[in-house]
């Protein structure tokens, strides 16, 4: 796996936070999935998540949950898929399937 395959960036990009403590369990969140290595802004490249390696079948379901839950853009957590997950990563039955695989960014 890449280095690039191991930064996500503009993790922030749309997230509305509703209260502090809602902010708050956003990044603790982040910062408890066990491939993650640090979160921190970066300018132009918005909220930048560096993993320490590759995400594991939970890491990437954390993942998925969270982007669900604000609103991210899931497409960026198609660089995660690989022979081991594609069963059940690539199930089109599943609620991230569409947000992940879709050429276009999902509408409101």
């Amino acid at each position: 796996m890449s280095d690039k395959n191991l930064t996500l960036e503009q993790m922030d990009t749309e997230v509305i936070f509703y209260h502090l403590a809602d902010e708050r369990a956003y990044f603790e969140w982040l910062e408890r999935i066990s491939c993650v290595e640090s979160v921190k802004g970066d300018g132009a490249k918005g909220l930048v998540v560096t993993l320490k390696k590759g995400p594991d079948e939970d890491d990437l379901r954390q993942f998925l949950a969270l982007a669900q839950r604000y609103g991210l853009d899931m497409r960026k957590f198609a660089m995660f898929e690989t022979e081991a997950n594609r069963a059940w990563f690539r199930d089109p039955k599943m609620y991230w399937f569409e947000g992940v695989f879709s050429e276009e960014k999902p509408s409101d």
